[in-house]
């Protein structure tokens, strides 16, 4: 039987690994037709619906469901920590998972119920989409502060009880505080998040197999 930290660092590499996806995909195949009108618009979400829908599946719901086994994982490792401290810690971090799945509930939806209305009035259905669109980026993708708040939580109580690298943990709260600043219009700070959060993730689960490891060798 595997244990707590082998899936927990399994857990933090294919987060990272969601991410990656994300940014390759979005990146280098999402070709949206910006300048299109309604019907173009509508016609390109619609064309694309299955593989959009599986993406959104795949980097808000599955993201949050893999997100949650992380969150237990680092609770427990966090035993010696300020039982306060630490409940406030997994607050923030179960919140995050439950945002990210909502996400992607409603973009899911959103992205069906605007196909659905697009064949009597397009511009209605792009409205619809966009409309959606915002809502489930508003509560799990253009701020980032829930989960920010999390790993920077996460970070200094992991510094306190002296678990892991010192690095991977001042790595961490650099990663929350441009997650925390993605409050503000500057698109920078988001992408930053982003691509700090990939080497976070990374490095936090090769620690807990590095972990799951030395268990086994004792």
């Amino acid at each position: 039987m595997k244990s707590a930290n082998y899936v927990t660092g399994i857990a933090a590499l294919v987060l990272s690994f969601i991410y990656i996806s994300a940014f390759v995909y979005y990146g280098a195949f999402w070709r949206f037709p910006t300048d299109g009108d309604a019907q173009t618009k509508m016609m390109f979400i619609a064309e694309h619906q299955t593989i959009t829908s599986v993406f959104l599946f795949i980097t808000y719901i599955l993201f949050g469901l893999v997100l949650s086994i992380l969150v237990a994982g680092t609770s427990r490792i966090l035993g010696n920590a300020s039982e306060r401290l630490k409940s406030v810690t997994n607050a923030f971090g179960y919140l995050w998972v439950g945002l990210v799945i909502a996400s992607g509930m409603i973009a899911i939806s959103g992205v069906s119920y605007a196909i659905g209305i697009a064949h009597s009035d397009a511009q209605k259905a792009l409205d619809a989409w966009a409309l959606l669109m915002t809502i489930a980026q508003s509560i799990g993708g253009d701020n980032e502060i829930v989960g920010a708040v999390w790993v920077i939580l996460v970070s200094i109580l992991a510094l306190k009880a002296d678990i892991f690298s010192k690095k991977l943990h001042y790595l961490g709260i650099t990663v929350g505080l441009a997650g925390v600043a993605t409050i503000t219009s500057v698109v920078m700070f988001k992408e930053l998040f982003g691509v700090l959060q990939i080497i976070w993730f990374f490095w936090l689960g090769l620690c807990f197999l590095r972990a799951a490891s030395d268990e086994v060798k004792v």
